[in-house]
């Protein structure tokens, strides 16, 4: 009996993105979509006879853990590849050559695990590294865990509960439009016409920190807005971190963060009590995410 190789069947996938290099993920799907409708009941017929064939293009989700310490800098993992399609596609030129643009990422964190996943749409398909160019022959690391995260929203994340968050997600999601030309081929221009960023954090808490933080507007700033004011104060006493920041170690000056913009809102908080269990609060977020915003990476 013949046996599969690890081409057939493995737990890590080398990708090759236009642009960017190589990225290693633990999932990659992609799917080929060509939209098709029938035009159906030519008189004195059910059938269909005339078809209706229109844009062709690819979707794919590439996800994995966040990977440290990799040795090799010609090499990405998903968290890297997230901070270069959100940094490029976030300018007010967009790069013409791109083959494919990020739709929306995420970014979770638990103590059991950091994952990040993304989302494309593009005229060409994205590569298995195997079939297109040399994929790297060793490469070391290990898996973000808890230990290895920072997450901090506003002065919630910075300076009340920086040690009581049990987990966290931040979803970045981009608008985008496929544009066909007359004449042209059946791939369309995809057209950026805007981007959001979001997400929520766990909070280990006690009573009293809901009655005097979480549900005080003069503390926890994003919570409450008097007219004609926002009232959002920055982190760690630079504008340029008063949103959301996520933090990858090895924690250094520039290391991998997320940078979501000068200010979060505080969109929802949700205390929560139950028997034999930790009280947690859930606080979302809306980030003012723009241009100015970024994804520092050491690689």
């Amino acid at each position: 009996m013949p046996l599969l190789n690890s081409e057939y069947l493995s737990n890590w996938y080398t990708l090759s993105f236009d642009n960017v290099g190589i990225c290693i993920a633990e999932s990659f799907t992609q799917a080929k979509v060509q939209e098709a409708s029938n035009k159906s009941a030519i008189q004195g017929d059910i059938g269909t006879h005339i078809m209706d064939i229109g844009g062709k293009y690819y979707t794919s989700n590439v996800a994995a853990p966040v990977l440290i310490g990799y040795t090799d800098a010609n090499v990405t993992d998903v968290f890297d590849l997230i901070g270069y399609f959100t940094t490029a596609q976030s300018n007010t030129v967009v790069r013409s050559e791109t083959a494919y643009v990020m739709k929306s990422a995420t970014i979770d964190i638990s103590t059991d695990s950091v994952k990040a996943s993304a989302n494309f749409e593009g005229d060409n398909r994205i590569d298995i590294t195997n079939y297109v160019t040399q994929a790297p022959d060793n490469l070391y690391a290990r898996t973000a865990r808890f230990y290895d995260v920072r997450f901090q929203v506003g002065t919630i994340g910075g300076y009340y509960f920086i040690g009581n968050i049990l987990s966290g997600a931040i979803n970045i999601n981009f608008d985008i439009d496929k544009v066909y030309v007359l004449g042209q081929s059946q791939a369309p221009n995809f057209a950026i016409r805007g981007y959001s960023a979001s997400g929520n954090i766990k909070l280990a808490i006690t009573p009293d920190d809901y009655a005097n933080y979480l549900d005080n507007a003069i503390l926890i700033t994003g919570s409450e807005q008097a007219p004609g004011e926002l009232l959002t104060a920055p982190l760690l006493g630079n504008a340029e971190f008063a949103g959301a920041l996520l933090e990858i170690a090895p924690f250094v000056t520039n290391g991998r963060k997320v940078l979501l913009g000068a200010y979060a809102v505080i969109t929802k908080l949700e205390f929560s009590m139950q028997q034999n269990n930790i009280i947690t609060a859930n606080v979302e977020f809306a980030a003012y995410f723009n241009k100015d915003s970024s994804i520092v990476t050491n690689i």
